[in-house]
Formats: structure tokens, sequence, C-alpha cells
């Protein structure tokens, strides 16, 4: 997955338009969203057999339809991570079709498992201390036994080197019960997606005591293009609730989020990473009409904390307190 050659590139995602985000937009930016899924519809008595056969199919690539191959390929990400992570060359070039390719983001290609296994060997010996993170994006199913898996990669070359970007693209086939790569091809930049906030699904919430009442449930829309959530928010200045849509804005490349609140207001925020945390510049319209700015900050801790705070808040022409960090947790679910 990281480049056999060079370091991978890693470019900061441009600002994008000024975003207009609610007060729970804003505060709720960095708890995030939740929109139910769309329901299919069902063929009625008048509805021609033909029609509902094509809604069947399409039905079939729905998540979950493909529910039980979506995790398979998750699982054999996840493998290949660890491979990576083991610095075993053999076990990474095993997860690739007999004459699989791996093309970096220079255009250069390696083809079949002996070549790749040469090859990760080769940049393991340069690299002794690398280590790379597969961020997971979006599955889309092209049969039924082809997929193609969308996503970033990052790697650090060691504790003191910085942390290096690649978007990638999986072309996975199955193959005697299993997926495997058929293709890998990786592109410069890998600026920030959607499947760098995978870690946050599932439901969180915060601990007792802390300055503000945080709970947040996270969730794959169908398709996983977005992530979408419920939350509720309290604190002495608010009591917020609604949902938000977090996903790749076409129009400008960034990583947006849409906040609709439950008493009518609506809010927008942009994602920008920084180290090992995520700023969005937020902006929204209340229920009154009131205008409100600020900068939210979301700190991964590990893969089941993170920390939330609200700053820099202005409420039309009047600032606002800053909100210290709070400690959000995930919850555990129940057998």
């Amino acid at each position: 997955m990281p480049t056999l050659v060079e370091d991978l590139p890693m470019n900061r995602p441009t600002p994008s338009r000024a975003a207009r985000l609610t007060a729970l937009a804003t505060l709720a930016a960095l708890l995030t969203p939740d929109v139910g899924p769309a329901c299919p519809v069902a063929p009625t008595a008048e509805r021609p057999q033909e029609n509902a056969d094509v809604e069947a199919d399409t039905d079939l690539d729905s998540p979950e339809a493909r529910r039980e191959d979506r995790e398979s390929i998750r699982a054999a990400m996840r493998s290949f991570e660890a491979a990576f992570e083991a610095r075993d060359a053999e076990a990474l070039a095993s997860h690739w079709t007999a004459q699989g390719e791996y093309l970096d983001e220079g255009g250069k290609r390696i083809r079949g498992r002996a070549a790749l296994r040469a090859g990760f060997a080769a940049f393991f010996a340069a690299t002794p201390e690398v280590t790379a993170e597969v961020r997971p994006g979006p599955i889309r199913f092209l049969s039924d036994g082809t997929a193609i898996e969308e996503g970033a990669v990052a790697v650090r070359r060691g504790p003191a080197e910085p942390e290096t970007r690649a978007a990638y693209s999986a072309l996975l086939v199955r193959e005697g019960g299993r997926w495997l790569m058929a293709q890998l091809e990786e592109s410069p930049g890998g600026g920030p997606s959607v499947g760098d906030l995978a870690w946050l699904v599932g439901e969180w919430r915060s601990a007792a005591g802390e300055a503000a009442e945080i709970r947040t449930t996270y969730e794959w829309a169908p398709g996983e293009a977005f992530l979408q959530a419920k939350f509720t928010l309290k604190e002495r200045a608010m009591d917020l609730g609604g949902t938000q849509v977090i996903g790749h804005d076409p129009e400008t490349g960034a990583l947006h989020s849409w906040t609709f609140e439950a008493g009518g207001g609506i809010g927008e925020a942009d994602w920008h990473p920084d180290g090992d945390h995520w700023v969005l510049e937020a902006a929204g319209t209340l229920t009154d009409g009131r205008t409100l700015f600020e900068t939210n900050i979301l700190r991964r801790v590990d893969d089941d904390t993170f920390t939330w705070q609200s700053i820099g808040r202005l409420l039309e022409d009047v600032e606002l307190p800053d909100l210290p960090p709070v400690k959000v947790t995930r919850v555990e679910p129940q057998e």
C-alpha cells in the first residue's frame, strides 16, 4: 500500500466556501450525524413485474444485501494492514491475485505475487521503522464477485518523520471464497476522506462530570459515501439535538459536514486534519435567525476515546466563552 520508491505526498485541503452551520451544527460538527437509511420501494399489485425485477437487482447492492461481502472485504484490508505492520512481504503479496498489479502514484507498475513480494521485501529493508494505517472508504460492487474499495493510507517512516498520505483504489475479486486484490492503485495527494473517520462508527457518550453532556451515534449511509449520525448536546448555554452528514463535497473537494438541528437550525463545517486532531471551521443559522461561527476541535485519543472542544465562538457580534475539551468514550455494544 505505501509507495515502494518514494514518500507519499500529503496535501493539506484548501478551505472551501464559507460554511453555514447551526449552533447545533457547529457544536455537533464534531459529534457528527445520522440520517435514516432509505427504505426500498416494495412492488405493488399495480406495479409491472419487470419494474419489480429492476428494483430487486438494485437492492442486491444495498448495504444490507451485501453486508457479509462488505465485512469480508473490510477484514481482508485489515489483514493487509496487519501484514504490513508485521513487515511480512510474503503475507502482503498473498492479498493479491496471482497476476495482481500494484501502481504507485508515480505510475510505476509491479505485476504478479513474486514481483510484489520482492518489492515489499526491498521496501522494508530500506525503511526499518515504517508503519502504515489504512483508512478505508466506500465499497462499490460491480458484480457478484467484483468490487472497488477507495480510501487513503497514512505512512510514517519513523517517530520523527511527518506522516504522509496517498489515496488508493483497490479492485477486488472473489477467488476460492476469498476477496483478493486484482489491482491496487495509488494517486498523489491523498487528501482527507470520509474513510479517515471510519473509526467513529458506533455509539459514543461523554463521561460524567464533563462540561457538556454529549451522546452521538455514527453509522455508514447506504453506499458508504457518507457518515451519518444522531446526536444530543447539553451544556450551560445550549441544549441541542439533531442529525449530521459527513462526506466529500464534490463542489469544493473538501471533507464537509451538513447539520440539521431538530428545532430547525441548519449549518455546515469544513473538516481539516491537523496531526492527531481535526479542526472544523463551522458556521450556521439558529432557529431564531441569528448566525453562529466557531471552531470545533475533535482530537482522537485512541480507537475508543476522543475529546471535543469549541473555541472562537461568535454569536452575531457577541463573543462567547470557549468550551473546555470534553472527553467522549465509546459505548460497548451489549451482548
